[in-house]
């Protein structure tokens, strides 16, 4: 018959083998360097436990070291945003790396040694979250109660002697569970910190702020990769650019908040013109937008894309200015196989469209072939 004692050590060692699983597939999941140490760490929890009742010849002291020592290299991870604690984390690093392994030796044949190593660990590790406390709430008040767990489970096991009852096992077992889930609780809300600022970062380089559109560098990269499928594949795209007319007469009359209304419709009605998944938008200037059609060819792209879009613009009114439209004008021509490079074709298309503005033709879009293409002696002065 299973005594309660051996119930609660298989539910807290259970439940540790369980964070060691989540963090493992976490890890590898998301990435997180710190969610596998912690892993790392739970697991030598577990084997310390397992020295207290086992017959394996494991020095329960030795093993409990190396949990701080893993929790401290994973803490290094965590406080990494921390710029002004250079020197402490280098102290962190010295006493997690270097001087607990080594004093786990002498943790094999005396109590003392534990005692020394996790008081030097904890100063620092008390020293670190003081400082930081202020940059990382509110998930660094995880680790306080983690710490506190961890400082006790080794003091006890300090302060008490072989042979081992299963009482030790239980509390050691119990003590190491509440530090490894507040410091996976801590991990978990940091990570998330962390990948929400990324992807705002993520978001800030690859979308423009204004309109939502795409930044240039994302459209020069679909447009180098499109020469890709054009060359291996045969697979056509155009690349055409955009130009609001009015958008000048609309900020001399109206001022410029209706100006950059002008330029936010004008955004969302060529986003929703775009035909295919792959057709991707961007903001060049203030009043001028690239467009990248993949899949098709200067004819088709003339006759829907291009055309979709001056429909677009006179479906109707501005919302800041009743009376006006959007008036566009379009010059488009195919994405050529050869290396020319995205910024040279998008400086062709715009001297081109600043000569149709010059010679104020009626034409409102305009296809250059490939011969015209090349032939063009681009400016790097654009409206």
């Amino acid at each position: 018959m299973i005594e309660p004692a051996q119930l609660w050590l298989g539910a807290f060692v259970g439940a540790q083998v369980l964070l060691v699983f989540f963090c493992a597939i976490q890890a590898n999941a998301y990435h997180d360097r710190s969610l596998l140490l912690h892993s790392a760490g739970t697991l030598m929890g577990v084997l310390s436990t397992l020295a207290l009742i086992g017959r394996q010849p494991l020095a329960p002291t030795a093993v409990l070291l190396l949990v701080p020592a893993l929790a401290g290299l994973q803490l290094l991870d965590l406080m990494s945003h921390a710029g002004g604690l250079r020197q402490g984390r280098r102290w962190l690093f010295a006493a997690s790396a270097i001087v607990l392994p080594l004093v786990a030796v002498g943790a094999a044949y005396s109590a003392w040694a534990l005692v020394a190593g996790i008081v030097l660990w904890t100063s620092i590790v008390v020293l670190l979250i003081v400082r930081t406390v202020r940059q990382s709430r509110p998930w660094v008040w995880w680790l306080l109660p983690a710490l506190l767990a961890l400082v006790l489970a080794s003091f006890r096991l300090a302060a008490d002697a072989p042979p081992y009852e299963m009482d030790d096992a239980i509390w050691q077992a119990g003590l190491l569970t509440v530090w490894s889930a507040c410091t996976y609780l801590a991990t978990l809300w940091r990570g998330r910190i962390v990948g929400e600022t990324q992807a705002r970062m993520h978001a800030r380089k690859t979308v423009d702020p204004l309109t939502g559109l795409v930044t240039p560098l994302v459209l020069a990269e679909r447009v180098h990769a499109a020469r890709h499928f054009t060359r291996r594949y045969g697979h056509p795209s155009v690349l055409m650019i955009v130009h609001i007319e009015n958008l000048a007469a609309l900020t001399a009359e109206f001022g410029p908040e209706a100006a950059e209304s002008a330029v936010l419709a004008a955004a969302s009605r060529i986003r929703e013109c775009l035909l295919r998944d792959g057709d991707v938008a961007a903001r060049l200037t203030h009043s001028r937008m690239g467009v990248l059609a993949e899949g098709c060819a200067p004819g088709e792209a003339s006759s829907t894309v291009a055309t979709r879009i001056l429909v677009a613009g006179l479906k109707e009114p501005l919302a800041a200015a009743r009376a006006e439209y959007l008036r566009f004008r379009i010059v488009l021509a195919a994405v050529p196989p050869e290396e020319m490079p995205p910024k040279l074709l998008m400086q062709k298309l715009n001297h081109r469209l600043d000569q149709e503005l010059r010679a104020a033709s009626e034409r409102r879009i305009v296809t250059l072939s490939p011969e015209e293409l090349i032939a063009l002696d681009p400016q790097t002065t654009t409206r």
